[in-house]
C-alpha cells in the first residue's frame, strides 16, 4: 500500500493505493482518495491526516519519543562499516573458508569473528590491537560481543597458521566473482619497520624503503592482478634484498594458483641476470624495469639508439632496440624529462655556489659527485658528465621476452602504480606499521590481516567503480562510521534505530546489493 498522486487535467490528486496480483499480472486499486493535493495543503488538511494516521504507528511513536528524549538510550554503535564490509566479507567466502578450515581446531570463542573483527578494525580504526578491542564494543556486528583482546591474537596466530590455503581459497573465489584476470601478474615489495626488537627470523636491519634505517624491519611482498585485485603476499627477514625475492615469488604463484602462462611484471629492482635466466628456464615471460645507469649496455647502446620514437598516448613514447638477442623497450615522458632537467639546473646552480665559497666534502655528495671531477687537486663541474647525465632525462627502459608490441610493454609495466598504490593504502589507510609483535606468527597475522583489509577496500572499490560511484576513501569511511544504530527502551520494548544516510552511504549499500535497514525494529 503506498499514496499516489493521480494528474486530472490541471488538477492533481491524492490516493491511497495497494498493489495487488491478477493472473500473473500486477494490478493496482483505489484504496481511498484523499482529495485534491493543492486543498489539501492549503487547508492544513494533508498535516492533519498524516497526524491522525501517526498516532497508530508504533515506530513513529518511538521516533518521536527518541528525539524528545523521552526512550531511555540502550546504546549507541557504529554499524555502516560492519554491515558493508561484513557482506564483501561473504561474497569473498571468507565466512566459508574460515569456518572449513577451523574445524581441526578446538576455540572457546568464534574464530571467524575474530578474524572478521581484526580486519575490520585495519579498515576502519587502524591502530594497536589494544585500542582494537576498546573499537570492538563500540561497533554493531553480528558475533562481536564477548570478543576480548586474547581473541583477536589467537585470531592472528589462525591467520599465519592458514595463511597459503586462505590465499588459495580466496583467489578461486575472487577469480569469478571480479572477474580477476591473470595473464598479467604485477610484483613489487616494501619494507615495514618494528618497535622493539622483533623476531629475530625476520627482524632485521636492512635498507628501508620506509626511511627508518634505525629500526630493524620486514620485507613484504605483494602480488596483484592486471585489474589490481591482491593476489597473495610473501614475507622476508629485512636484510633480504629484492632481488632474492623473485624465484620464491615465482615459484609460489606456480604452486599456488597453477597458472599455466602469465606475464611477470616487476620494477628494476628485481632485476638480475640470475633473475632474467631463471625466469627463462621457467618459461615465464616477463617485463621488467632496468637500472639505467648501472647497465653498461644500456646506457652505451640502448639509449644511443637513433632511431625515432612513437607516441602512444600523451606524455609517453616508446621505441624497440634490440642489444644482440636481449630486446628492450626505451620509454621517454616528455614532462618528466623537463623536470628532470630543471632538478639537474638547480642542483648545479647550488653545487657552482659551493665550489666558490671553497666548500669540502662535495665528493662524498653522491648527487653532486656525478657532476664533478678532480683536476690539480681542485674539483670542477665536469660538462661531460652533465652531459652524459641528460641522457637519462624522462627515460626508463624495460627489458622482456614477450611478443608484445613496445606499446603494450609500455602500457603494461604502468600497471605497477596498482601495487604502488596497495602498498600506500597497506601503510597510511590501514596503518599496517610499525609492528609490535614480538612472535613470528603473530607477525605474520598481522600482515595477513592488513593483507585480507586491502583485499576488501579493492573489492570496495571495484563495486563502487561498477556504479559509477566517486567518493575518497576517507569521505567513503566517514560516512559509513556516521551511519549508526541506536538501541531504545520504549513501553516495555526494545526498539533498534537507525540513523540518516550521509553523504554516499545509501549508493555504496547498492554497489554492495545490501539493502538499508528499517528505520524503526523491533529487537528480542
Amino acid at each position: 500500500m503506498f499514496v499516489r498522486v493521480k494528474p486530472s487535467g490541471p488538477r492533481k490528486y491524492l490516493q491511497i493505493v495497494e498493489n495487488y496480483r491478477e493472473e500473473g499480472k500486477v494490478k493496482q486499486q483505489v484504496i481511498a482518495n484523499l482529495g485534491r493535493l493543492d486543498i489539501l495543503q492549503q487547508t492544513g488538511q494533508l498535516d492533519a491526516i498524516i497526524s491522525g494516521l501517526a498516532r497508530y504507528s508504533e515506530h513513529l511513536a518511538v521516533i518521536d519519543a527518541t528525539k524528545r528524549g523521552q526512550s531511555p538510550v540502550t546504546w549507541d554503535k557504529e554499524w555502516g562499516p560492519a554491515l558493508v564490509f561484513e557482506r564483501l566479507w561473504n561474497l569473498l567466502g571468507l565466512v566459508e573458508i574460515i569456518a572449513s578450515l577451523k574445524r581441526s581446531h578446538r576455540y572457546e570463542f568464534d574464530v571467524e569473528r575474530a578474524t572478521f573483527a581484526v580486519v575490520l578494525q585495519r579498515l576502519i580504526c587502524p591502530g594497536s590491537d589494544l585500542e582494537g578491542s576498546k573499537w570492538i564494543e563500540d561497533t554493531l556486528a553480528s558475533g562481536f560481543d564477548g570478543l576480548q583482546l586474547q581473541h583477536l591474537y589467537r585470531s592472528m596466530d589462525f591467520l599465519a597458521e592458514h595463511k597459503e590455503q586462505i590465499e588459495c581459497q580466496l583467489f578461486d573465489r575472487s577469480r569469478n566473482l571480479f572477474d580477476v584476470q591473470v595473464d598479467l601478474v604485477f610484483f613489487d615489495t616494501t619494507t615495514i619497520y618494528f618497535e622493539g626488537n622483533g623476531p629475530s627470523e625476520l627482524a632485521e636491519y636492512g635498507y628501508s624503503k620506509d626511511h627508518r634505517p634505525d629500526r630493524k624491519q620486514l620485507l613484504v611482498g605483494v602480488v596483484m592482478s592486471r585489474s589490481g585485485f591482491p593476489l597473495c603476499c610473501q614475507f622476508w627477514p629485512g636484510n633480504t634484498s629484492d632481488i632474492k625475492t623473485v624465484e620464491k615469488v615465482i615459484e609460489t604463484v606456480k604452486q599456488k594458483f597453477s597458472l599455466r602462462r602469465v606475464i611477470f611484471v616487476a620494477d628494476r629492482g628485481m632485476v638480475s641476470q640470475q633473475n632474467i635466466a631463471y625466469l627463462e628456464s621457467s618459461h615465464w615471460d616477463y617485463i621488467l624495469g632496468v637500472r639505467l645507469r648501472r647497465l653498461k649496455r644500456v646506457r652505451e647502446q640502448v639509449l644511443q639508439d637513433s632511431s625515432p620514437f612513437q607516441e602512444i598516448e600523451h606524455n609517453l613514447q616508446v621505441k624497440e632496440v634490440w642489444c644482440g638477442e636481449e630486446r628492450f623497450v626505451v620509454c621517454f615522458n616528455p614532462q618528466e624529462a623537463a623536470r628532470d632537467r630543471q632538478a639537474r639546473e638547480q642542483m648545479l646552480a647550488q653545487l657552482s655556489e659551493q665550489l666558490q665559497r671553497g666548500a669540502t666534502g662535495l665528493l662524498a655528495n653522491h648527487g653532486y659527485a656525478r657532476f664533478l671531477t678532480v683536476k690539480s687537486d681542485s674539483i670542477a663541474v665536469d660538462p661531460e658528465k652533465v652531459e652524459a647525465d641528460a641522457q637519462f632525462d624522462g627515460k626508463f627502459v624495460l627489458t622482456t621476452n614477450t611478443e608484445l608490441s613496445a606499446a603494450e610493454v609500455a602500457r603494461s609495466y604502468k600497471g605497477l602504480w596498482q601495487v604502488e598504490r596497495g602498498f600506500r593504502n597497506l601503510k597510511d589507510v590501514l596503518a599496517i606499521r610499525p609492528v609490535y609483535h614480538r612472535h613470528p606468527s603473530r607477525v605474520t597475522g598481522h600482515v595477513f590481516a592488513s593483507f585480507l583489509s586491502l583485499v576488501l577496500m579493492t573489492a570496495l572499490e571495484k563495486k563502487l567503480e561498477e556504479k559509477g560511484i566517486e567518493t575518497s576513501w576517507d569521505d567513503l569511511i566517514r560516512d559509513l562510521r556516521a551511519f549508526r544504530a541506536i538501541k531504545v527502551h520504549f513501553s516495555n520494548k526494545d526498539y533498534r534505530l537507525r540513523t540518516e544516510c550521509r553523504g554516499a552511504v545509501y549508493h555504496i549499500f547498492q554497489a554492495v546489493g545490501l539493502h538499508l535497514p528499517t528505520v524503526v525494529e523491533l529487537v528480542q
